[in-house]
């Protein structure tokens, strides 16, 4: 969960626009051979006494293709690498995100491609 604070535009009661960011699940992609993160922003605009004024949610999905997957690549590496580039997903998931890595190589090696399989956990 990210909270970044900004300063409003337009409202002259607002001051602030609060925006926190929640993950979400994370799928696996076969066609695309990509990793789908699934996330939500809300933000909130404030008023002087940080009150709410005005709030929206909207859910969005980060794809990470993994152009580089073979049957040859170090997942462990992999994985450190979408950790270190990717702040939607926390370093709990490490253990997911092999799981779904070494599910996408077999998929990748056995031409198991055609489907998007909804493999991962809340965040």
């Amino acid at each position: 969960l990210y909270t970044q604070r900004f300063p409003a535009m337009g409202d002259s009661n607002a001051r602030f626009m609060k925006r926190k960011v929640k993950a979400g699940t994370i799928t696996v992609d076969a066609d695309a051979c990509a990793l789908i993160v699934n996330y939500e922003v809300e933000a909130t605009v404030l008023g002087e006494m940080g009150e709410a004024i005005v709030a929206d949610r909207k859910e969005n999905q980060k794809v990470i293709r993994l152009k580089t997957l073979t049957e040859n690549t170090d997942i462990p590496r992999l994985t450190n690498e979408i950790l270190d580039k990717c702040k939607l997903i926390h370093e709990s998931k490490r253990g997911l995100v092999e799981d779904l890595l070494r599910d996408l190589q077999m998929q990748q090696q056995h031409g198991t491609r055609g489907q998007r399989r909804r493999v991962g956990t809340e965040g």
